[in-house]
């Protein structure tokens, strides 16, 4: 065909696929570092459980956080499709990007005298906002709205699992006992610190 004379045949396109997939690589890597870090701030600032903030003795990094970053991560890979992954990634943390683009307008408001080093006009977030909200309601309204109900159901389903295992809403001693027992046991076996 037209394009694959032009990139240099079987070759050349066989050379940019290489390149396509080592640029993907690269950025998932990325990804799965920088994720790893946000759940082990959330443990080391008590967000979190404390088990996610465990390092390794060996490697210094954030075990316990990558190997919960690898084992949740499972679900969007038996998704199958495609389209359907890059559906759901993206309609599962825009909703977290327009709540913090509302947090800029509410905080420009509520605290105006505030230093900022970069004052970012309103129109950024105001659109970030409109858009987030067309990414999260768009996928309701085709045929696959019971797979978006899934992601939004477990998104929420956080917000309970916050309130019983980190702030131990009910003050159950044994809960936080076993909450520290995982810990320790965790680490002794992780070899983390």
């Amino acid at each position: 065909s037209g394009i694959n004379a032009e990139y240099g045949g079987d070759a050349g396109l066989t050379i940019l696929s290489v390149l396509a997939m080592l640029s993907i690589l690269g950025s998932m890597q990325c990804s799965i570092i920088y994720r790893s870090r946000y759940v082990h701030s959330g443990a080391v600032e008590d967000r979190l459980p404390r088990v996610f903030g465990l390092v390794s003795s060996r490697f210094k990094t954030p075990i316990i956080s990558l190997l919960y970053i690898g084992i949740s991560t499972v679900p969007f890979i038996l998704i199958g499709n495609i389209g359907k992954l890059i559906a759901s990634s993206s309609f599962t943390i825009f909703p977290f990007i327009s709540v913090s683009c509302l947090g800029v307008i509410v905080m420009r408001f509520t605290h105006p005298d505030l230093h900022r080093p970069y004052k970012v006009p309103l129109i950024f977030p105001v659109l970030m906002i409109l858009f987030g909200l067309f990414v999260f309601i768009n996928p309701f309204l085709g045929k696959d709205w019971k797979i978006s109900l899934f992601w939004v159901c477990l998104s929420l389903a956080g917000i309970p699992a916050y309130y019983f295992f980190v702030k131990n809403i009910f003050k159950m001693k044994w809960l936080g006992n076993a909450m520290k027992k995982l810990r320790d046991v965790t680490a002794v076996a992780l070899g983390c610190e």
